[in-house]
């Protein structure tokens, strides 16, 4: 552990404690659903389509109608175990610049990290946008209602984004917030993928593992694989 990650960690593990929950989107509702993969650029192994489970959360916890920094946790299924891609509303098309969105419809998705595969070595985005019906406000995730739909896009720090395909959640799943799932991208991270940059994964592995810490949580939830 860096000096900076061990820093970090510290602040996660008091603050969901005091608080008994995630320290970021700790308010939140998972679902099942499918996403369909249409870009060669996701990995071989994840098959098509694929089973997700989807967790969708407000980051914050402003007042409902208030902006909020806006959640979506995808735990896509393959082979080799689950591959967990952690978005949260940002500027587009900007890729790392996370903004508080206005509304569930209005809402940007874009991950913290980028990836490279085996096949592109190029750091790319995921990207989502709303499609669909979605709230007009950033009502609570208990309105929230199925199905929730999203077109996929990837794109590389300064290329355009491209078409990757749609997720869609069809079932809420009926768990509490101390019964849903805990995503973290960087232990749920299949070797067919290489998180970027390298720095950043230390640092995220480390405040995730003292957020669980400091709430009682763990990581113990079957791993979603595919035959």
């Amino acid at each position: 552990m860096t000096a900076l990650s061990s820093a970090l960690s510290v602040p996660f593990r008091v603050g969901s404690a005091l608080r008994g929950a995630r320290v970021f989107h700790p308010r939140g509702a998972t679902f099942e659903g499918m996403a369909e993969l249409e870009s060669s650029w996701w990995p071989q192994q994840i098959p098509r389509p694929t089973p997700v489970i989807a967790r969708v959360s407000r980051g914050i916890g402003t007042p409902d109608g208030m902006p909020d920094v806006l959640g979506l946790a995808v735990r896509f299924a393959s082979k080799t175990g689950p591959w967990d891609v952690l978005l949260a509303s940002a500027y587009l098309p900007g890729r790392v610049t996370l903004v508080p969105a206005r509304s569930w419809s209005s809402a940007r998705y874009s991950t913290l990290m980028a990836y490279r595969t085996d096949s592109d070595p190029t750091p790319r985005w995921i990207t989502a946008v709303p499609r669909g019906q979605h709230p007009s406000s950033t009502t609570s995730v208990q309105a929230l209602e199925v199905p929730l739909e999203f077109s996929l896009l990837v794109g590389s720090a300064r290329g355009p984004l491209e078409a990757a395909g749609r997720l869609t959640l069809s079932r809420r799943l009926p768990e509490d917030d101390s019964e849903q799932p805990s995503f973290d991208p960087t232990v749920h991270c299949p070797g067919f993928v290489d998180p970027w940059p390298g720095w950043l994964v230390e640092t995220r592995r480390d405040a995730y593992r003292a957020s669980r810490a400091g709430r009682g949580a763990s990581l113990a939830r079957p791993q979603h694989t595919v035959s």
